[in-house]
């Protein structure tokens, strides 16, 4: 206990999230990272206009974290320059950390000019940061969510983080095992009975389209175009994404809408074995 310690949390760190940007067609962070931290050790550096590819104002104070760790380092005696820093900042990625898809992998999901957002949260506070990190990042966009998650998640509290986004225009729960295996998975209709739970005690307006399988029904014949509920619905995971895709054209017009795959890093990863596969 006689370490030095080092709190990303130090008064000193005065680092700031200013706003978002796109290189090569992928949003960015852009942030301000200064830190003046004078306990234990002396630690300063100023890097502005850092671009992180992981989003949200969580991922902000992780990047201050790892900038202590580095500068730490430096104390020892290693050498790592500011620009060296700002390199692993802007280029540290995880799959299925609010990973947005190419347009190259959309098509591959039959999804042509479609905005997905991956990520692999799974409980109410993993949730919550999802929620943040989407308005904050699509501030505009009209959202569908894909679902798909174990069965000893709190169901409902997940539910209760997400349905309060602001454009949020339906939910599409699905399956996929956890793990290898059937036995840990929730199924599609016990995640859509929390869904109505979570829209219940806010008093908001859902409306059950059942089953999303049919890619060729309209959405038109049954009103759903001007209806302002959630629309909630259940079945396969590429015929969820598809049938979310087609609610937000058919529902948004010009808006910009983006489909967001959560619930489970297994589902990630399901999504993320269509495209190799």
């Amino acid at each position: 206990m006689s370490s030095p310690v080092v709190s990303a949390s130090d008064p000193g760190n005065r680092s700031t999230l200013r706003g978002f940007c796109e290189v090569s067609d992928i949003p960015r962070q852009l942030c301000d990272i200064v830190l003046q931290i004078e306990k234990d050790y002396d630690l300063s550096i100023e890097l502005l206009g850092v671009k992180l590819r992981m989003l949200g104002a969580h991922q902000l104070q992780n990047a201050v974290t790892a900038t202590c760790a580095a500068l730490c380092l430096n104390k020892q005696g290693w050498s790592l320059s500011s620009g060296a820093i700002r390199t692993g900042l802007e280029s540290a990625f995880l799959l299925g950390r609010t990973q947005i898809l190419s347009s190259e992998e959309a098509n591959l999901l039959g999804v042509s000019g479609a905005t997905i957002l991956l990520d692999g949260a799974h409980t109410k506070e993993s949730a919550r940061a999802l929620a943040n990190t989407v308005q904050m990042t699509f501030p505009k966009a009209k959202m569908v969510l894909v679902v798909a998650m174990a069965n000893d998640k709190d169901h409902l509290g997940f539910a209760r983080e997400l349905i309060s986004v602001g454009d949020l225009d339906a939910v599409f729960s699905t399956e996929v095992d956890i793990a290898g295996a059937k036995s840990r998975m929730a199924s599609a209709s016990l995640l859509k009975c929390a869904w109505v739970n979570a829209s219940r005690e806010m008093n908001m307006k859902v409306l059950d389209l059942k089953v999303a399988e049919s890619e060729d029904q309209s959405l038109q014949a049954a009103g759903i175009v001007k209806s302002q509920s959630i629309l909630l619905a259940e079945g396969s995971l590429l015929a969820c994404i598809r049938a979310g895709v087609k609610v937000l054209n058919e529902r948004t017009g010009e808006q910009p809408g983006i489909i967001v795959v959560t619930g489970s890093l297994h589902i990630v990863s399901a999504v993320l074995g269509y495209l190799h596969s």
